[in-house]
């Protein structure tokens, strides 16, 4: 598949990492498409629908608030479909050396664009609880 799509989503958890190193969500920002858009989900029956400035206001916020945590992705899954998109599924947790203090499970859509995978689209389940033992 064209653009490196074996590591184009692990250089979107680095870009995380980085952010909640820094406390600078804009190397997160970065990989958000123009149209972007995502729902998110807190419990079962309901979802809130947000666009690209409202991801940009929750990365902030996030990386304010767990700064000098680490993002990890565990049980992915980037599927391609055709040459310039992919959907990826992933939980993604947010650790404070070994204790996780927050995870997510992600379903993304990306596409290549002009030589950089964006991500266009996303649903969020957050708050899911710990993994089973």
């Amino acid at each position: 598949m064209a653009g490196g799509t074996t590591h184009f989503h692990d250089r979107y958890i680095d870009a995380w990492n980085e952010a909640m190193s820094t406390g600078r969500s804009a190397p997160i920002e970065e990989f958000l498409s123009p149209e972007y858009h995502g729902w998110l989900g807190q419990e079962a029956a309901a979802t809130a629908p947000f666009d690209a400035a409202t991801a940009r206001e929750g990365f902030a916020g996030t990386v304010a608030d767990m700064q000098g945590c680490t993002v990890h992705a565990d049980f992915r899954t980037v599927t391609p479909r055709g040459r310039d998109e992919a959907v990826v599924f992933y939980e993604m947790t947010y650790r404070s050396g070994a204790e996780i203090t927050g995870r997510a499970l992600l379903l993304e859509s990306w596409r290549l664009t002009d030589g950089a995978w964006l991500l266009c689209r996303d649903f969020t389940e957050v708050n899911v609880g710990q993994p089973a033992a």
